[in-house]
Parts: C-alpha cells; sequence; structure tokens
C-alpha cells in the first residue's frame, strides 16, 4: 500500500471521511490476531495493519484504505460520494461512484487538477457537449457534469462489466460469433455518432466495454471532433491524435482532414486485437506505428487464430484497407459485412492459452496527444513478421530461446549418454 500515515492519523482521517465509524474500528483492532494468527499481541497494530483488516472484513475496498494510509477525507464530489477507481489516463482519472440520494451508481470521469489549464478544461467541456448530444444505446450516455471547487467533473452511466482490451488479456482472443456481436455493437453506435457529425478518434479494446450479458457500448469522447472541424471549433486540428496501435494511415497522413473513415480502420484494428490478442503492429515506437499503418500489412490474423474463416478475415481487411477509398466505407456498412457472424445467444469466452514467446508490452512515446489515451494496461504482444520491426522481435523472442533450449537438450543428452 501507499506510504503510511499512524494510527491516530489514520483513524482520525476514517473517521472525518465517513467511511468509518469508532466501532467499526474497534471491532477491526480486536480482530486483528498474532503468533501463528491465533492470539492477539500486546503490541497495538500499525495503521497498516488495521487498514488490511478492514479490507479483509469488506468495510474498506483496497482503494478506499490506500486513500486514507494517504491522509484523504474527502470521499465525495458535488452530489456524488466516491467509491473506487475504475481508471486513469493522461486525459483524466475515472471514478465508480452513487449519487448520494438517490443511491445509484455512476461513473465519474475528472480533470486532473494539475492539467486544469484554460485549454483544458474547454476541451474537457466539449466532450462533455459532444456526449451529451448523443443519445444512443450503444453509446456511453452522459448523466451530470459539472465542478466542485476546481475540480471539473462530467458523470455517465456506470457500465458493469469489462472492457475488451482486459478481456482479451484475461479470456484468450475470442471466437469470432463472440467478437462479431461485440463490434457490430461498437458500430452500432459510431453509426450514429458519424450520422450527428462526430468522429471517435480514439476506437481501440480499452474504449469498449463488454457487459456480462454480451452487450458492448463505446466510450470515452475525450478526443472526438466535428467532421467538419476547423482550428476554431476543434483544439486538435491537424494533430494526429488518439492511440498509436490502431491509428489510421490516412489519419497520419493528412490529420487536417478529418473522416468516419478513420474510426473504421481503428474499429477493424480492434476486431484484429480481439481475435488474435495482438495489435496489428506490435513492438516499435510511436513513429515505427505510424510507418507501418501506412507501409506494411499486419500478420494474416490466421496464423495467430487459425479457427479464423476466409470470409471474416476478408471483411477484417476491408475495414483496415489502407486506402480508405477501398475500405468498408461506413459503420453500417461493417455491420452488414459482419452480420453472418454476429448470431446466436452470448457466452462468455473461456479461458484459451496465450500465444508463446511473446515479447514484453511496449509503451510508445509521445505523438502530439497519442502517448496521453494508452489502453489502462498494456497491449498484448505478439511476434509479427511482415513488420521489419516485429522480424527483430521473433528472432530474440522466438528463435534464440529455442535454439538455446535446444543445446542445453543435446548438452544434457550426452551427458545422460556418457
Amino acid at each position: 500500500m501507499a506510504e503510511q500515515n499512524s494510527m491516530a492519523e489514520f483513524e482520525k482521517c476514517a473517521i472525518q471521511s465517513g467511511l468509518l465509524t469508532e466501532q467499526d474500528l474497534e471491532e477491526a483492532r480486536a480482530g486483528i490476531r498474532w503468533s501463528n494468527g491465533q492470539n492477539l499481541s500486546d503490541a497495538p497494530p500499525t495503521a497498516k495493519q488495521l487498514a488490511e483488516r478492514l479490507v479483509e472484513t469488506g468495510k474498506l475496498n483496497y482503494w478506499q484504505a490506500r486513500q486514507l494510509l494517504d491522509g484523504q477525507t474527502k470521499f465525495t464530489l458535488g452530489p456524488y460520494r466516491i467509491i473506487d477507481s475504475i481508471g486513469q489516463g493522461g486525459m483524466g482519472q475515472v471514478f465508480k461512484a452513487e449519487h448520494k440520494v438517490l443511491g445509484r451508481a455512476v461513473a465519474i470521469k475528472v480533470l486532473p487538477r494539475a492539467k486544469s489549464t484554460p485549454e483544458a478544461v474547454k476541451n474537457f467541456n466539449r466532450e462533455i457537449q459532444a456526449l451529451a448530444s448523443l443519445d444512443h444505446k450503444n453509446l456511453v450516455q452522459a448523466v451530470d457534469a459539472g465542478h466542485d471547487g476546481n475540480v471539473y467533473y462530467l458523470v455517465t452511466e456506470y457500465v458493469p462489466g469489462t472492457d475488451l482490451h482486459k478481456l482479451v488479456r484475461r479470456q484468450g482472443p475470442l471466437d469470432m460469433q463472440t467478437a462479431a456481436r461485440i463490434i457490430c455493437d461498437v458500430a452500432e453506435g459510431l453509426h450514429h455518432a458519424h450520422q450527428q457529425g462526430l468522429i471517435h478518434r480514439d476506437v481501440k479494446p480499452g474504449n469498449v466495454l463488454v457487459m456480462p450479458d454480451g452487450r458492448a457500448k463505446l466510450s470515452d469522447l475525450g478526443l472526438a471532433g466535428p467532421v467538419d472541424a476547423d482550428e476554431e471549433s476543434d483544439s486538435r486540428f491537424g494533430k494526429i491524435v488518439g492511440t498509436a496501435d490502431y491509428t489510421s494511415p490516412d489519419h497520419v497522413k493528412s490529420p487536417w482532414d478529418p473522416s468516419p473513415l478513420w474510426d473504421i480502420y481503428s474499429l477493424g484494428g480492434t476486431l484484429y486485437y480481439a481475435v488474435t490478442g495482438s495489435v496489428p503492429f506490435p513492438g516499435g515506437t510511436t513513429a515505427d506505428k505510424a510507418r507501418a499503418h501506412q507501409e506494411f500489412r499486419p500478420v494474416d490474423p490466421r496464423r495467430l487464430n487459425p479457427a479464423l474463416s476466409n470470409g471474416f478475415v476478408d471483411v477484417m481487411a476491408d475495414m483496415m484497407a489502407k486506402d480508405p477509398a477501398q475500405r468498408i466505407p461506413s459503420a453500417r456498412e461493417a455491420i452488414a459485412r459482419l452480420a453472418p457472424w454476429a448470431t446466436g445467444p452470448w457466452s462468455m469466452p473461456s479461458p484459451s492459452v496465450r500465444p508463446p514467446l511473446a515479447p514484453p508490452p511496449v509503451r510508445p512515446p509521445a505523438l502530439g496527444d497519442m502517448a496521453e489515451n494508452d489502453d489502462d494496461s498494456p497491449s498484448q504482444v505478439v511476434p509479427i513478421t511482415e513488420s521489419p520491426v516485429a522480424l527483430v522481435s521473433v528472432l530474440l523472442w522466438g528463435v534464440v530461446p529455442a535454439l538455446l533450449l535446444l543445446v542445453i537438450i543435446l548438452i544434457w543428452l550426452l551427458v545422460q549418454g556418457g
């Protein structure tokens, strides 16, 4: 846990926060056991030990305990009570909260106080207005917005479940039916946004929320902008924004010419990740990835997931066509092309074995706003031979270890034979 305060300070913060009562603290102190976990120790517990006990008994969650150990006492934002941290990125921190009166669970995105510059506040308000203009079942809905002192926040519906990035990391690559259903849901939301003249500009697995019943919603319009943008209406006009792993080649080449086709390419890359567990171009810097999106082909996804059909791969390839004129022209058309696989009842995918000998995740350096909007956890990286950068990865992480293992086995056999 974080650096802790003294016991007295911890207990004072706990009471002032309203999260705990004196009785809660007394019961936790009495429940702390020592000496093989049976006898109470004569020495008083530390603040950390008391916090851990409170987490064990369900009086606090881990995030609340850590905040109290750090001396925090304020767990409210306007009429909302902050319950837990959901995620954090360069564009803001997201919390789970509930309305003090209604008791309704919500998600609250908070603009970091350290980044609350006039331009950042203007962009944040633009995100709020963009989200408020959209109303679709496959887009996370805005509920409220405001500021508490100098802290600006956006309140959205709370979506139970997990994001697609975490789902694939935990369960492994998805089957065609499951992936198609999720991507079609996202495409429905994108179609609505495009009809309202908005481009998301950061479609990626981390922004796709998958609920327990299989429905999916697209979240985070922090980088969204109008199709007819100019320097006055969009402070990011002419800049490359988004996440490098899913940025379209035409976005890189012509960032001053926004198009819904940017989102179609990113949606295709998201589908690629969903069924392979790999980003299209793993490894390298942000500049390497941008170049790869323009010049190279991703590894054939059937090499990473042999269960994929030729027709399914063709749809994915058409969504990720480098030439916008050859790309699937709209989210509605993407839905129609994926329709043959987006059928049947939903079932949570079973865990599968991840591809072996994968190099460690890569965090690319900043390029415009790209590095500020990574997924909350690193992308799973697997070797890819179509890219020169990936060829080195294959040699370092696949061939060399295999050869070394073979040499060790041969030496062992020789020793045993002698």
